[in-house]
């Protein structure tokens, strides 16, 4: 695939990129770096550090007016870098503002072989509200069958292909570097919620509980072929960096030996 930026997003975007290196350069993210580093070292009289979860207020954080690229890719670039730029210059948390963009692979992953529709509801303003799955599972028993094992592709060539784009556009400012994704959903019972619902579920564990450990088992193994697939196809990455971790834990550590990438 090839992506097109008209010239004026590609100089904004380096930018943008040329803004991001330099605040990662500065000796506030280096102690802030360390900060994590003594946390999860766990050295003594560490301060506890802050996060804010932006993303749970992503519409105010980084409303449509703030964009300037039109094309799909330079918004996506463009959202990804603002999001750090803006996090330093409105939040001043205790995130470390990063000195590579970083990319997932480009996988496909029907981890059930059951669609799970999700209905959703808006406000006044059009803006999503709530929201409530379409469980497939009416009765367990009966609507087990409707599971299958997960189908998994890794699309390389499309990955190296994006990463290459982005090298040539941003990398001789920030290196582009291939992270790690989530392989397998360790939450079994959010994936039981979603298809059954909570209240059905919690039912069938005093009426069918022999089927309730067989649903469990299987999304047990199924979550682990997902994983071993990942791990199978190389897709795996050291995260002992500055990655994140559920939102607002950041996994900087020098005590897990792992080699870098």
């Amino acid at each position: 695939m090839e992506w097109q930026l008209p010239q004026q997003e590609r100089v904004y975007l380096r930018e943008l990129a040329r803004r991001q290196a330099q605040i990662a350069a500065l000796p506030l993210n280096a102690r802030r770096r360390q900060l994590w580093y003594d946390l999860n070292d766990t050295q003594p009289n560490t301060r506890p550090p802050i996060v804010i979860e932006t993303g749970t207020f992503e519409r105010d954080f980084l409303p449509d007016s703030l964009y300037r690229c039109a094309t799909p890719a330079g918004r996506a670039i463009e959202g990804q870098l603002l999001r750090h730029l803006r996090n330093h210059e409105l939040i001043d948390d205790d995130k470390v503002t990063p000195d590579t963009f970083d990319i997932g692979w480009q996988v496909e992953i029907d981890e059930l072989g059951v669609e799970i529709p999700i209905r959703r509801v808006q406000d006044a303003e059009g803006v999503p509200t709530g929201y409530e799955f379409q469980h497939p599972i009416k009765d367990l028993r009966r609507d087990f069958q409707l599971l299958k094992p997960a189908r998994c592709r890794v699309d390389r060539e499309g990955t190296l292909a994006w990463k290459g784009f982005l090298e040539e556009l941003l990398g001789d400012l920030l290196p582009v570097a291939i992270r790690t994704g989530v392989f397998g959903c360790a939450m079994l019972t959010h994936r039981v919620v979603e298809l059954m619902g909570m209240e059905a579920f919690f039912l069938a564990m005093y009426d069918q509980p022999d089927e309730v450990r067989r649903l469990m088992a299987y999304l047990r193994d199924n979550a682990l072929r997902v994983m071993r697939w990942a791990e199978a196809e190389g897709l795996l990455r050291a995260n002992t960096g500055n990655q994140v971790s559920f939102g607002s834990s950041f996994n900087l550590t020098a005590q897990l030996h792992l080699p870098s990438e």
